[in-house]
């Protein structure tokens, strides 16, 4: 069997750091990984190819690249006896459907990645191709929607393996700055302009001795830029970029903070759950499945600047319920549990899956 995974690209995204994580299991576990990316987008294909995952680019920027695409997709899927897609997210779906629709018939697995589909022609279209596609993943109970297939729960993972869990973590006011973490990109549906009211409140209570580290880039950078320097607020938000040591900057962080509008299940909420970290976010997407306020802060954004001046006040506190969400979601966010259930979904839907071997996919979330 071969799994191909289709993917808008290789940002630095949440989805596609899963996708690289199953991937490096699959071939640990001799199933055959090829990662195809739509458009020319490899910020991180040096992390596949140093795991030796093979990855193809289809460049479809057009309508005209687009049979170009499917053409080049065919060629490198035809010769494989055995394939099931992947397809990540409405994109790489469309590709998986179009494909299976135009050369032949493939086994789809589809991952939304999000609750949210804004535009209504997009949910007619996940509702008109439902008998095409063999199953839907999503991250909660919550997801199951009537534009997709009842829903496989399926949560986010990260390998924990690769994170040194911080059990010193500590914040002295008198001797340093209280380091608040923003990890992701600088778009609408992470909320970035609201750092600047975060700043102003702060200062309000009192507090000074703190600054706001963004790990990340994106469309709306320039504009952040203009406001950090119209509110004279440079020695409080400082923009580090993309970054390729999460690891790091997480082990030198007090306080992960995630002010989005809407989410799907959020890798950084992950990473941070291994690390340690206290988490401060907002109660959207998949996110109250598995956070609550006994191991983090899951708040509205309006209350975010409250909420930061406490876990300044009360560190110790938020360390608690660091520990806590570690325990309680350890089993439900490693990377080992979260392959296992994609592959029995691969063997499942695959041409020459031994069914007889395969017991129903369990909900060790509940």
């Amino acid at each position: 069997m071969t799994v191909v995974h289709i993917n808008i690209g290789l940002g630095g995204g949440g989805a596609e750091h899963v996708l690289l994580e199953l991937s490096k299991k699959g071939n640990e576990d001799n199933i055959k990984m090829i990662v195809v990316a739509i458009a020319n987008i490899d910020q991180i294909e040096y992390k596949f190819t140093d795991q030796e995952i093979e990855v193809q680019h289809l460049n479809i920027n057009s309508i005209k690249s687009f049979f170009k695409g499917l053409k080049k997709l065919h060629s490198i899927v035809n010769p494989i006896n055995d394939v099931v897609f992947h397809c990540h997210m409405f994109h790489g779906l469309l590709i998986g459907l179009s494909y299976s629709l135009i050369y032949k018939k493939t086994p789809i697995i589809f991952t939304l990645h999000n609750i949210l589909v804004e535009h209504i022609y997009r949910r007619w279209i996940l509702f008109f191709t439902k008998p095409i596609r063999n199953a839907d993943i999503n991250f909660s109970n919550t997801s199951n929607k009537w534009y997709l297939k009842p829903v496989e729960v399926i949560a986010n993972g990260v390998d924990f393996k690769k994170f040194n869990t911080v059990d010193n973590r500590s914040y002295n006011k008198d001797i340093e700055k209280f380091i608040f973490l923003f990890l992701g990109r600088i778009e609408e549906q992470k909320n970035p302009l609201i750092l600047i009211d975060f700043v102003s409140d702060l200062i309000k209570y009192g507090e000074n001795n703190f600054q706001i580290h963004i790990a990340g880039d994106g469309i709306m950078r320039k504009e952040l830029e203009c406001l950090i320097l119209k509110n004279k607020y440079q020695n409080y938000i400082k923009i580090l970029g993309f970054q390729k040591n999460v690891k790091q900057i997480m082990e030198k962080s007090h306080c992960l903070i995630l002010p989005s509008l809407w989410e799907g299940l959020p890798i950084s909420l992950i990473e941070a759950s291994a690390n340690k970290l206290p988490i401060i976010t907002t109660p959207v997407g998949s996110i109250p499945e598995y956070f609550n306020n006994t191991n983090a802060c899951v708040i509205e954004v309006s209350q975010f600047s409250f909420y930061m001046y406490e876990v300044m006040r009360n560190y110790n506190n938020a360390i608690m319920r660091a520990e806590k969400l570690l325990v309680d979601n350890k089993s439900v966010f490693d990377i080992e549990a979260v392959y296992e259930k994609h592959k029995l979904l691969y063997l499942k839907h695959s041409k020459y899956g031994n069914l007889q071997s395969i017991s129903p996919i369990q909900d060790t979330d509940s």
